[in-house]
């Protein structure tokens, strides 16, 4: 375990009654004459019980640069209590700080660690703040902070005060109410593929899909998928297909004439669920507590009123990550300078167990999305 910013070294002095088989690691951001200076007794009393517990004690530690102020190893687990940029600081400096966190934080943890992250009500900018949650522009926004480096935030719980001495108020010695603060989980799980087609030829392991192909002895490059409809949700758009002739007959109650037919049924079943993208990952994957979201727009131009069939493209280049297509205006405008009709859609993009930034999904939109259609002769405007 390691433990960051411990002000006064309290908060790990707390956690050995309940951690004596775990090898812990603690840092401060002052170095030890300054920690001393700052804190007196309380600290030289904490450093003198930690030492007796065999806790490594690490100073002059910035948690926005690990790789070059901490000790070189990978750790299971991360706590950080209440960071901030110290006196009366800047949203902008806490979201940037938040950032650089995260991003040092990739060097030293597995893939399976959990970062536990203690903010005080409002800061962090989810819907668990309830009462307090503030406006979008006036809290740290720590789930974007994180997703821009992979990670995912899974829970929010109540930070617990038990044997905790509360220190450092805006980088003092003085204490600090925070009995209704909120402890943010996140783990490592970064977005792997936009494609459709990639996500179905390299499901995960124990995932329906996983489970079904190796069943029915289907290989993995068999599947694929048609498109169903140009509107609607994600499960909506496509039927996943076995395209191979011979991989058809080692599937069950299926004639070989029937080798195109959905499998979505059968995937199902076994999820669970009526929810796509469940099919592609194991039951017991971490989900994301409060799954971000953005709704972009993209319009085109054609030649006649009806409505074009983009979805092949989207799904190809944003697959996993679209939530939903609509269109914005139920008839197309139609210009009578040009003689062409303007159709308008409405792309909502969000994906329940990976990481996706509002910077990422921005950019989905507006440059991969928008280069897709391009390139597969959509006229856009």
């Amino acid at each position: 375990m390691l433990v960051l910013g411990d002000g006064d070294l309290s908060y790990t002095k707390s956690l050995i009654p309940t951690l004596e088989k775990c090898w812990i690691t603690t840092s401060v951001f002052l170095s030890k004459e300054e920690l001393l200076s700052t804190y007196g007794e309380d600290a030289i009393t904490n450093i003198r019980v930690l030492q007796e517990k065999n806790v490594q004690i690490e100073f002059s530690v910035d948690a926005t640069n690990l790789p070059d102020t901490l000790s070189n190893q990978k750790y299971d687990c991360v706590h950080f209590n209440f960071p901030h940029t110290g006196g009366k600081g800047k949203i902008s400096e806490n979201r940037k700080l938040l950032k650089d966190l995260f991003r040092s934080l990739k060097a030293v943890v597995k893939p399976t660690s959990n970062i536990e992250i203690s903010l005080l009500p409002g800061q962090g900018g989810t819907p668990a703040d309830q009462e307090k949650l503030r406006s979008k522009g006036n809290n740290w926004n720590i789930q974007e902070a994180a997703a821009q480096s992979g990670f995912i935030l899974c829970l929010v719980e109540k930070f617990s005060t038990r044997f905790y001495n509360l220190t450092g108020y805006r980088g003092k010695s003085n204490a600090f109410f925070c009995d209704t603060g909120l402890r943010h989980t996140f783990k490592l799980q970064p977005f792997r593929t936009s494609s459709l087609k990639s996500a179905l030829q390299s499901v995960q392991a124990g995932s329906p899909i996983e489970r079904y192909t190796k069943e029915c002895n289907i290989p993995l490059p068999a599947l694929s998928y048609q498109c169903n409809t140009t509107l609607g949700n994600f499960d909506e758009l496509f039927s996943i297909l076995i395209m191979d002739d011979e991989a058809s007959h080692r599937a069950p109650k299926r004639a070989k004439t029937e080798y195109t037919a959905g499998i979505d049924e059968e995937l199902i079943k076994l999820c669970g669920t009526n929810n796509k993208k469940m099919l592609f990952y194991p039951p017991n994957h971490t989900t994301v507590a409060y799954p971000p979201s953005a709704r972009h727009d993209v319009s085109m131009w054609t030649d006649t009123a009806t409505t074009p069939h983009i979805t092949p493209v989207l799904l190809e280049c944003a697959g996993l990550a679209i939530h939903k297509i609509e269109k914005r205006e139920p008839e197309p405008y139609f210009n009578p300078t040009t003689q062409k009709y303007s159709h308008c859609f409405s792309i909502t993009y969000s994906h329940p167990f990976e990481a996706l930034s509002e910077e990422f999904m921005k950019t989905l939109a507006h440059v991969t999305v928008r280069e897709s259609l391009s390139k597969n002769g959509f006229e856009l405007h």
